[in-house]
C-alpha cells in the first residue's frame, strides 16, 4: 500500500510540473493573442478613419462655360453651338473633405471587443440554426466589420467613378488642346494675311498724303483769297460790336441817373431820415454783428426783425435812414467800459435783416469783432 502511495506522489508531482509548463507557455500565447488583438483592433480603427461614412451628397450643377464648337467664320454669332460635355458631369465627385467612420469612441471599442453577440439580459444569444452562441448580429465586432467593408465598397466603386470621369475629362481636354492648337495654326495664316493687306493699305495710304498734299496747296490759296475778306468782315463786326457797346452804357448811365434822382426809390443805397424817427425809436440791443473789416471799416450787422419794421415799416419798403448806432461789447473791461464805437447805417438786404454800415473811426475804442451787440 505504501508503495502505491508514494507512486501516486511521484504521479501528481510529474502531472503539477507537467501542468505548470503547459500553463507558462500558454501564459505566452496569451499575451501574444491580446498584443494581436490590441494591434488589430487599433489597426482597424486607423483604416476606419481612411473609409467616408457616407457617399458624397448631391452637389447643385455648377454652370461652366460652354465651350464653343461652331465653326469659326467671318460670320458674327450671338448664340453659337455649345459644348454638351458639362450636362452628364457628375459635380458631386468633387466634394471633398466628407466626414469617415469614427471607431475610436468608447462604444464602438467596446462592440470591437464583443465577439459573442449578447442579449438584453447579459447572456450570449444562440444561432437558431446551430444552436452555439451567435458571432454576428447588432453589437458584435462582426456588425462593425461588415460596415466597414461595405463602405470600403461603396468607397472603392466611387474611385472607379472618378476615373472614369478623369478619363473623361482627359479626352475633352486632348479634343480642346487639338482645337486650340488648329486655330492657332490658322491665326498665324490669317496675321500673315493679315500683315500683308495691312502693307497694301499702307501704300494706299502713302498715295492718299500725296494727292492731299495736293489739295492742301490748292486750299492754301484759297485761304489767302478768304483770309482778306474775313478781315473786311472783322472790321465791319468789330465796329459794330463798339456801337452796341456804346449804346449800352448810354443806356446804363440813363438808367442810374434815373435812380440816383428818384427819391422814393428802394435801392440799396442810405437816404436821410430825420431826427422825428430817431426819437420814436426805443433804447436797447438791436442786433449783432455779423461780420467786420477793421481795414476797410465797415461793419455787417443783423438787425432784429422788430427793429427793421420800425425802421422800414411794415413791408420793409422804406427808405433806409442815415442812423447812427452804437456797438458794444458784453464782459469787455478797459477804461471805457464796454462802449466799442459807433456806426453809420448806409446799405440794406431787406430780405436777410442784414444792413452794412460804416464804423466810425472818431469814436472807435477797440477792433469790431463778430458777435458785438449793436444798441441805441
Amino acid at each position: 500500500m505504501g508503495t502505491v502511495l508514494r507512486v501516486l506522489v511521484v504521479v501528481i508531482l510529474l502531472l503539477s510540473v507537467g501542468a505548470f509548463l503547459l500553463a507558462f507557455s500558454l501564459f505566452g500565447k496569451r499575451e501574444l493573442l491580446i498584443g494581436r488583438t490590441h494591434l488589430l483592433e487599433e489597426g482597424l480603427i486607423n483604416v476606419a478613419k481612411t473609409i467616408e461614412a457616407a457617399e458624397p451628397p448631391d452637389a447643385p450643377a455648377t454652370r461652366y462655360a460652354a465651350k464653343d464648337i461652331s465653326e469659326v467664320t467671318s460670320k458674327e454669332l450671338d448664340n453659337p453651338d455649345r459644348s454638351t460635355f458639362w450636362d452628364n458631369y457628375q459635380h458631386k465627385l468633387e466634394t471633398a473633405n466628407l466626414p469617415t467612420l469614427n471607431y475610436a469612441t468608447d462604444d464602438k471599442r467596446l462592440q470591437l471587443r464583443q465577439y459573442y453577440q449578447v442579449g438584453a439580459d447579459g447572456k450570449k444569444v444562440l444561432d437558431p440554426l446551430t444552436q452555439k452562441p451567435a458571432v454576428k448580429g447588432k453589437g458584435t465586432m462582426q456588425e462593425m466589420l461588415d460596415q466597414l467593408y461595405d463602405r470600403a465598397k461603396t468607397q472603392d466603386a466611387t474611385l472607379n467613378k472618378t476615373r472614369a470621369e478623369l478619363t473623361k475629362v482627359r479626352d475633352e481636354l486632348v479634343k480642346t488642346i487639338e482645337e486650340v492648337n488648329g486655330l492657332k495654326k490658322q491665326g498665324r495664316t490669317d496675321k500673315k494675311t493679315i500683315e500683308e493687306k495691312q502693307k497694301q493699305i499702307d501704300d494706299l495710304t502713302e498715295q492718299k498724303r500725296a494727292l492731299e498734299r495736293k489739295i492742301e496747296a490748292l486750299e492754301d490759296e484759297k485761304r489767302t483769297l478768304t483770309a482778306e475778306l474775313a478781315e473786311v468782315k472783322k472790321e465791319v463786326v468789330k465796329q459794330k460790336d463798339e456801337i452796341e457797346t456804346l449804346s449800352k452804357q448810354v443806356k446804363e448811365q440813363a438808367e442810374q441817373i434815373k435812380r440816383l434822382t428818384r427819391p422814393g426809390d428802394r435801392g440799396e443805397t442810405a437816404v436821410p431820415a430825420g431826427e422825428r424817427l430817431l426819437a420814436t425809436l426805443a433804447p436797447g440791443d438791436k442786433g449783432k454783428v455779423v461780420a467786420a473789416d477793421n481795414t476797410y471799416k465797415f461793419v455787417v450787422v443783423e438787425l432784429a426783425p422788430a427793429f427793421m419794421t420800425e425802421l422800414l415799416g411794415p413791408q420793409k419798403s422804406n427808405p433806409l435812414p442815415q442812423l447812427e448806432l452804437m456797438i458794444k461789447r458784453a464782459g469787455m473791461k478797459t477804461a471805457a467800459g464796454e462802449f466799442v464805437t459807433r456806426i453809420k447805417l448806409r446799405q440794406v438786404l431787406r430780405d436777410q435783416n442784414l444792413v452794412v454800415a460804416d464804423i466810425l473811426i472818431d469814436w472807435q475804442q477797440v477792433p469790431v469783432e463778430k458777435g458785438d451787440v449793436v444798441f441805441l
